[in-house]
């Protein structure tokens, strides 16, 4: 299958489009701003001045580049437009002679180009090309794919031709899967050879950087080989993107028997509810299975979103349910959870859980620094030192309705993954669908299959307990020739209880609630009692209220069980226990409001 271009299919307003609206009117001159603040975008200018740059600065800029192209492709905004321009000019001004662009490198260690594999040279050089990709594709402005093309030439050249480099592989993947996208662009196997190259001598007796220390960022092994889920999770996922598109690419046996098995151990061990993984603050990175602490859960904002990238690539590879349900999931929960309803802040970790008191403590410096546990921070902030997840936002907001529809022309297949109010048009079908998640489960489709017989097929999501007559693989299917009659379906969300595996220690015994494919939680805002002391039990007196006028969407209202604090700090009798009323929201939607504790999963109640 294949998905359609940002032109052809479109939000028109609902739930996702109110955050394609806050991007563009409030998180992409935020996050410019910050970034001006900050000396990013002035590094573009290669100049030897303060603040010197650093080695992923171009990459955060060249990401909100990416996100302000398909900004303006829709909406027209001459203070953006400026911004992109200004930035464009800079980058051409100072590539050099040869195609090499780097703003840290070539002005602080020109000596050392290619010779520093964890210092994201080609990092930042893939985020650059997937920018010059978006602008010519979407603004039909090719200022900046003459510079990638010029650039990802002189990559050939050193790394294939020359072999005058001090490593093989990127210490920080990306380039491979926007070497692929810039192929798809450009039809130049030139740019298809250097990703193989690299996915090829990744891990390889041939790449002096394999070694098992190396699992850290996948070179443990060939990437063939690779069964299991090792390493910076951020890294993995977008080398993992990369392996897909390349077995759509080939077909090949070996390279899809991969992806499928590293995407199975990521949600059969590494992935929590929220779709967040990488569990650990050490290296970011996945750890053992079923080792998902809450409270001190990583979850970065942009492994949430690579998670995404990379279940769409399974998903166009097996046209199977199961990878549209977990981009479901992520979407939902958590990659949004790392924006605030503002617009303007932002989490770079998002974790299960606050114990506020005990965050506090550990970022109060009353504590020596070797001293401190890593804790999550209380609230979220408008800029990090280390500044990926913001920029990542920008962009992915804007390329969501890429992840609605799919179509397989060679089967007159048409499939409709995501239930986003949107609009198709394209030379194979055209369509609309009016939804109205999560507050509601109806979803109204109107098709015109242009007078050919086409399959139609509707997900069914993974939360939806209704039996429909004509499922088939988890999808609801519909043939014929349509010329705009309307599809009605209801998939009627409820608030359902969760189990973990009882595989997952802190996760024992414990619960989560849902409603359609929102992950809610406990915060002290809404509850003035302790959360640690709370039991959910039996959920069918819980009363659900949708706010469709609210960015906190809906509210969820419980009876629930309350032991009372102790007047001592243990005793050998339990404590009393009243019944309370729980108030939960979405779990994106957390820290929104005071610094508080919050919660997600919850003791059963006896």
């Amino acid at each position: 299958m294949r998905t359609f271009s940002l032109q052809q299919s479109k939000l028109i307003g609902g739930f996702f489009g109110r955050y394609q609206d806050l991007n563009g009117n409030v998180t992409l001159p935020a996050v410019y701003n910050r970034f001006v603040e900050t000396g990013r975008f002035k590094a573009l200018k290669c100049k030897n001045e303060e603040p010197k740059s650093h080695i992923f600065w171009d990459s955060d800029v060249v990401k909100w580049m990416e996100g302000a192209a398909y900004y303006l492709s829709r909406k027209e905004d001459k203070q953006i437009r400026q911004w992109f321009d200004e930035a464009v000019e800079d980058i051409l001004a100072n590539q050099r002679e040869d195609g090499y662009f780097n703003s840290h490198f070539q002005v602080y260690e020109p000596e050392n180009i290619f010779k520093k594999r964890w210092d994201h040279e080609l990092y930042c050089a893939g985020h650059a090309f997937e920018a010059a990709v978006a602008a010519s594709q979407y603004l039909h402005d090719d200022r900046l794919l003459g510079f990638a093309e010029k650039y990802a030439d002189y990559i050939y050249d050193r790394f294939i031709v020359k072999q005058n480099t001090a490593f093989r592989t990127p210490g920080h993947e990306e380039i491979e899967l926007a070497l692929l996208r810039l192929y798809h662009l450009t039809k130049k196997e030139k740019y298809k050879e250097l990703a193989t190259f690299f996915l090829d001598m990744r891990g390889s007796e041939n790449d002096p950087d394999t070694c098992d220390l190396h699992a850290y960022n996948q070179s443990h092994l060939p990437v063939r080989k690779q069964f299991t889920a090792e390493g910076h999770s951020v890294r993995a996922l977008y080398l993992f993107t990369a392996m897909a598109d390349m077995a759509i690419l080939t077909k090949e046996p070996e390279m899809i028997e991969a992806v499928k098995a590293l995407y199975q151990d990521i949600v059969t061990y590494k992935m929590y509810i929220t779709g967040g993984v990488g569990s650990s603050h050490y290296g970011e990175q996945f750890t053992s299975p079923y080792s998902l602490p809450n409270y001190t859960a990583y979850c970065e904002t942009c492994a949430s979103i690579a998670l995404v990238f990379f279940a769409d690539k399974m998903l166009q590879l097996t046209g199977e349910k199961q990878y549209a349900d977990v981009i479901e999931r992520a979407l939902y929960n958590g990659v949004i959870s790392g924006l605030s309803l503002s617009g303007d802040e932002f989490f770079y970790v998002n974790p299960l859980e606050m114990q506020l008191e005990r965050s506090k403590f550990h970022h109060s410096g009353k504590i020596l620094p070797w001293g401190n546990e890593n804790t999550p921070i209380t609230k979220r902030v408008k800029v990090f030192s280390c500044s990926c997840c913001p920029p990542n936002l920008c962009r992915f907001l804007e390329e969501i309705p890429q992840y609605v529809w799919y179509a397989d022309e060679e089967n007159a297949m048409l499939t409709l993954a995501q239930h986003f109010s949107s609009s198709l048009e394209s030379d194979f079908v055209k369509a609309n669908v009016c939804a109205n998640l999560p507050y509601d489960g109806k979803v109204r489709i109107t098709l015109d299959s242009l007078g050919k017989n086409v399959t139609l097929r509707v997900r069914k999501p993974e939360w939806c307990e209704i039996t429909f007559p004509n499922e088939q693989d988890g999808y609801l299917i519909y043939k014929g020739t349509f010329g705009g009659e309307e599809i009605v379906i209801d998939f009627k969300p409820t608030l359902k209880t969760v189990y973990a595996n009882p595989m997952v220690p802190e996760l024992s015994g414990k619960v989560a609630l849902t409603y359609g494919p929102i992950v809610l939680c406990a915060e002290g805002a809404d509850n003035k009692f302790n959360l640690f002391g709370v039991s959910i039990g039996d959920i069918s007196n819980a009363t659900v209220t949708p706010l469709p006028d609210s960015p906190y969407t809906l509210r969820v209202t419980l009876p629930v069980a309350y032991e009372q604090p102790m007047d001592s700090l243990y005793a050998y009798a339990k404590g009393e226990t009243s019944e309370k009323t729980l108030t939960m929201i979405p779990y994106f939607a957390w820290a929104n409001r005071e610094e508080n504790d919050m919660r997600v999963w919850f003791p059963i109640a006896k």
